[in-house]
């Protein structure tokens, strides 16, 4: 086998990182990658041993870090749901799920219904406009400002900061300037919630008790912030690279001509975009994975995205198959931290679907999409469109 460093982001900036995970799926056992900064990382790259290792939450755990770096998008404060393990990060969890649940999130159905409207009206016609900044980056931003509790005009400048958070192009000042910003916002947003109660998350937070005692500041900014860049960021690839391979295929006038395809075809769309490349886990333990004597301390890669595409799970891993079934794919993720944000990531999507379908009978790709360089997510940064 060739050497392959999946650290350099070339070859997911160029889009041809799937024939990087394909000939890593077609060896033996783990691959090791080595880090000129680090300690190096193992890589799990098939469906069975990522599944394996997501599972096994109290081995492969999370509190060291998701990120292949040794670094944390919040700081290096009190733990995120994301970056926690038990017993906190099962409470953590907990305080959040009743404001995301498919209940609280479709009782907003005419609210989102109302967002993606105006931004459909907002593309132009029979003209040429890039679709991530009318529409991928504002629907998510607007919805999950919804749900937390942030005024929409105050929901741009938000969202701006915490994309610059998983923005592996800014640097560790930059990071760190950004952060700061979006701590002293949601302190000011948890003060205005802990004086006026309304229904949204922000309001869970503050109310929220955590060893019967409330959430100490450190833990409400890393938890504001994981919502903010989880739910806006990984949903906005969701749309753009989901609709740019519908076009690709021919399949759009399927999908318009067959709205009762729409769930089935967000399922694959999570499959084969996989917002989430990877996630890292450290191993508390000495342990094996695949064959693989893994140590104590050493840092493993689940690469969701060639999980996603693994030829033993999934026919035709290449293309996007709009009926899909079974599809147990790994787009939200596997086990103890599979997505919190699932029901409103699907809902969303759902609704900008079906108003395409009902309002655009035609839709050109009218240059190749533009790719965000990073390993972390599978992004993009420009695609432009001609709707008609």
């Amino acid at each position: 086998m060739s050497a392959v460093n999946l650290l350099d982001l070339a070859a997911f900036t160029a889009s041809a990182e799937h024939d990087l995970f394909r000939e890593l799926r077609g060896s033996s056992g783990l691959y090791f990658n080595p880090e000129p900064d680090g300690a190096g990382f193992w890589s799990a790259v098939r469906y069975c041993d990522v599944e394996q290792a997501a599972r096994q939450h109290t081995i492969f755990i999370s509190g060291e870090g998701t990120q292949i770096k040794n670094r944390r998008a919040e700081g290096h404060g009190a733990p995120s749901v994301h970056n926690s393990d038990l017993p906190i990060h099962g409470k953590l969890r907990a305080i959040v799920m009743p404001g995301l649940s498919r209940s609280a999130v479709e009782k907003r159905s005419e609210q989102f219904a109302d967002i993606v409207d105006a931004l459909l009206a907002d593309v132009p016609r029979g003209e040429v406009s890039d679709y991530v900044e009318k529409i991928a980056i504002r629907l998510p931003m607007l919805v999950i400002a919804a749900m937390l509790g942030v005024p929409d005009d105050e929901a741009p400048l938000l969202v701006d900061w915490a994309n610059l958070m998983s923005d592996v192009r800014a640097t560790n000042e930059e990071q760190a300037e950004a952060r700061a910003h979006l701590f002293e916002y949601f302190r000011g947003l948890a003060d205005q919630k802990r004086n006026a109660n309304a229904d949204d998350i922000a309001s869970l937070l503050v109310q929220a008790k955590l060893n019967d005692a409330p959430l100490e500041q450190q833990m409400l900014d890393a938890y504001f912030m994981l919502l903010t860049v989880a739910g806006n960021e990984t949903t906005r690839f969701l749309m753009t690279g989901g609709l740019a391979q519908l076009v690709r295929q021919d399949d759009w006038p399927k999908l318009r001509d067959t709205p009762g395809l729409i769930p089935s075809a967000i399922e694959e769309m999570c499959r084969f975009v996989s917002p989430v490349t990877h996630m890292r886990r450290t191993a508390s333990q000495d342990t094996e994975l695949a064959g693989q004597k893994i140590c104590k301390g050493d840092k493993l890669v689940l690469w969701f995205a060639s999980a996603n595409r693994d030829e033993a799970v999934f026919a035709d891993p290449d293309k996007l198959v709009l009926d899909r079934s079974p599809n147990p794919h790994m787009g939200f993720g596997i086990g103890a931290h599979f997505c919190l944000g699932t029901h409103l990531a699907r809902f969303e999507t759902k609704l900008f679907f079906e108003a395409l379908a009902r309002q655009v009978q035609q839709i050109e790709l009218c240059e190749a999409p533009e790719r965000l360089p990073s390993n972390w997510f599978t992004g993009w940064t420009k695609m432009m469109v001609r709707f008609s």
